[in-house]
């Protein structure tokens, strides 16, 4: 696992802010980093690493040089990275599954991107050319993603916890923190100011309904002790992709 935080349209220093993001700091021990924004002084984007994927040039934020107005955070694996990108002719920069959201975002926006996800993960991106921030989660909400929005300010966190404390929270009422829902992507435009203020929520998939990417698993047959062996084959192989000599799968979540 790794976390992910983020905050949008703070009237506030930022950087006394930031110390919330350490409540989450369990989530990734190999590394930290958090970032500002050039131009973009009233947000910030923070993450704990777990390494799993391209140990070297995997640290998030991420951005690619040819995409500069886009910057990402995310939770999650992409096992469908290397046919998304045979599929598209996508030109990666580097070798992190997650890099795949960039480009699907760049060539038909977060729903699409999300609809073409083989995986599980909890994102958050912003186009410094549009002015906007999108959210994603997984359909089964595998990885965790919270959200606080209150007043043109927006937070983002892989646990509640790193989102209390933070300025923009009055004492008089209770702190609104919601769990970003299953299978969605949310907008949201930055106003002059760097204001957030939310545009739009699509549901990008339902459960039980045909993902629109390729997968590894070869067509059904009528016998079903063959599909089960097949499926699950497919399951563990998508799964094996990392960087680490030795994997535990537990409570849905790569370590």
């Amino acid at each position: 696992m790794c976390g992910i935080w983020a905050i949008f349209g703070s009237d506030d220093d930022v950087s006394r802010q930031c110390s919330s993001c350490l409540k989450i700091a369990h989530r990734g021990p190999d590394a930290f980093r958090i970032e500002n924004v050039n131009h973009f002084k009233n947000c910030c984007l923070a993450f704990h690493r777990l390494a799993i994927v391209d140990d070297i040039y995997g640290m998030q934020p991420m951005r690619v040089h040819a995409l500069p107005h886009l910057w990402m955070i995310y939770n999650g694996e992409i096992y469908n990275c290397k046919l998304v990108q045979k599929q598209f002719d996508f030109d990666y920069e580097t070798n992190c599954d997650g890099e795949a959201i960039l480009h699907l975002y760049n060539h038909g926006g977060a729903e699409f991107a999300a609809q073409h996800l083989d995986g599980v993960f909890a994102f958050v991106l912003l186009d410094t050319s549009e002015r906007k921030v999108y959210l994603g989660r997984d359909t089964y909400g595998v990885r965790p993603a919270f959200r606080m929005v209150e007043d043109g300010f927006l937070a983002v966190c892989s646990e509640a916890k790193g989102l209390l404390g933070l300025a923009h929270t009055s004492t008089d009422h209770e702190v609104d923190i919601q769990p970003f829902p299953p299978g969605h992507v949310e907008t949201y435009s930055l106003d002059k100011k760097g204001k957030a203020k939310f545009q739009e929520i699509k549901r990008f998939h339902k459960i039980g309904d045909m993902p629109k990417y390729e997968t590894l698993a070869p067509a059904l047959v009528d016998d079903v002790t063959t599909n089960i062996r097949n499926l699950l084959n497919a399951a563990v192989k998508k799964r094996l992709m990392a960087n680490r000599r030795i994997g535990c799968l537990l409570s849905g979540e790569f370590s």
